[in-house]
């Protein structure tokens, strides 16, 4: 246990495990002085309720098999007794198969009491002043602001995941997340983050892929689904605290997704920069391994780049599909030329005289200079900067998180597109404006092009 929300996400898991449909937790201090999680889910008996607290009992696997496909959240049978060592703990079960119910008190890490205690079907686990006998972790927790800010993320990432369950966060008197159980994930969506984010995003549907794996006898199927949200490349984050990445309903910190994400917004977005993801992630239990990291939170997949790859074509042809055509400005509506009776305007043509080629040509060469000096764009004395566009530009500084206006807007009916959009090939570089603008020489006037979203 690191920290509150360590705890809470353990006893949360416990709960969604036990099949619980609703959920409350209660935290105070930041979750120093009290953190209570009350589910309705199928409880334990008597005799579980006390073998809960010895390291390493768990009713979630039957045999060593079940090792290598976990359906739980949990499984170690690490947690209850973690938590009892570092504080004031109290469990209140009652299984639907039993009259009464157990009450079970324990006081770092030692029993004190095991009683019948009347209770409706579910569990309720109250911890009560945490890391109270290690002054040494408890010294370094933050403050009770972050530690509840801890708190409220990981709730709100369970209950994204759990659309048709309800939960309830409360700090003290203030309820930090309410939701009731919906049938869809779009409709918790709107109901934790509201209308303004679920406009900005693209739903991927549900996506499947197929994998041909070689058995000992014969060829394999296994298939990866994968659903969820991305925001539109005009939205953009300063950090990836907006990324929600679930494999198999656990939540998860994984590189390998990570990476997958920001390939699939490749050119669309500027460097520093992060989307908005709420990715779920379904594959056979068999191949991607949770047991890798104490905090069960990192995983490896069997097929790693069958499941990158996947994810990022899913999210790229999502985001290309969706994105329309860039729109142009129109050029100024052309005056109506005044109306010339017919007869006027043929007499104007016989009386005016020709104009030789031979004229128009010496004409020119009086307007046009003999010499006409060369600029180039320098900041000092030197030679002229030679410029490498294959090298990413270095990456902007960020300050806050930024939307970029939405320029993508369907292109109108009869709008004046200029050829040069399909002669990109003839610009010519002239220099670069503090390494991200491009200013480059064109058949129609001078272009600023901004690197880090050209593609």
């Amino acid at each position: 246990m690191e920290r509150p929300a360590s705890v809470v996400k353990e006893l949360l898991e416990n709960s969604l495990d036990a099949g619980a449909s609703h959920v409350q937790i209660e935290v105070d201090n930041g979750g120093r002085r009290l953190i209570r999680i009350a589910d309705d889910g199928h409880g334990m008996l008597r005799d579980d309720a006390l073998l809960a607290f010895e390291r390493h009992a768990t009713s979630k696997l039957s045999g060593v098999k079940d090792l290598l496909s976990i359906a739980t959240l949990g499984f170690r049978g690490e947690a209850l007794p973690s938590i009892a060592s570092v504080s004031r703990l109290l469990l209140e079960t009652r299984s639907a198969d039993e009259s009464t119910g157990t009450a079970v008190e324990i006081a770092g890490g030692k029993l004190l009491r095991c009683d019948e205690h009347p209770a409706p079907p579910g569990t309720v686990i109250t911890v009560r002043d945490l890391f109270y006998n290690v002054p040494a972790r408890k010294k370094f927790l933050r403050s009770d602001q972050t530690e509840l800010a801890h708190i409220a993320s990981l709730v709100t990432h369970y209950s994204l995941a759990h659309p048709r369950k309800s939960f309830q966060l409360r700090n003290g008197a203030n309820d930090l997340l309410d939701v009731t159980p919906v049938e869809t994930l779009r409709e918790r969506v709107y109901q934790v983050f509201g209308s303004r984010t679920l406009d900005d995003l693209t739903d991927l549907g549900v996506v499947e892929r197929e994998l041909r794996v070689e058995g000992p006898e014969e060829a394999e199927t296994r298939v990866a689904m994968l659903r969820g949200f991305v925001s539109n490349p005009q939205v953009q984050k300063l950090n990836r605290n907006s990324i929600y990445l679930f494999v198999n309903g656990r939540l998860i910190r994984d590189r390998l997704l990570m990476h997958a994400l920001s390939s699939a917004y490749h050119n669309l977005m500027p460097p520093a920069y992060y989307p908005f993801a709420l990715l779920f992630l379904d594959c056979d239990a068999e191949e991607v391994d949770v047991n890798v990291h104490p905090s069960k939170t990192e995983v490896r997949f069997r097929h790693g780049t069958f499941i990158h790859d996947f994810v990022r074509d899913t999210i790229r042809d999502a985001l290309i599909t969706k994105r329309p055509a860039s729109s142009l400005p129109l050029p100024s509506p052309v005056q109506p030329a005044a109306e010339i009776p017919f007869s006027d305007f043929t007499q104007r043509i016989e009386n005016e005289q020709p104009m030789l080629v031979e004229e128009i040509e010496r004409d020119a060469q009086k307007e046009r200079p003999e010499d006409l000096p060369e600029y180039t764009l320098r900041t000092q004395p030197g030679p002229a900067p030679r410029f490498d566009f294959t090298e990413a530009p270095p990456e902007p500084t960020p300050t806050a998180d930024r939307r970029v206006p939405d320029t993508h807007g369907p292109i109108a009916t009869g709008a004046y597109v200029p050829e040069s959009l399909a002669s990109l090939g003839d610009l010519r570089p002239l220099g670069q404006i503090h390494n991200s603008f491009i200013v480059a020489a064109g058949r129609d006037g001078l272009w600023i092009i901004d690197q880090h979203v050209a593609h």
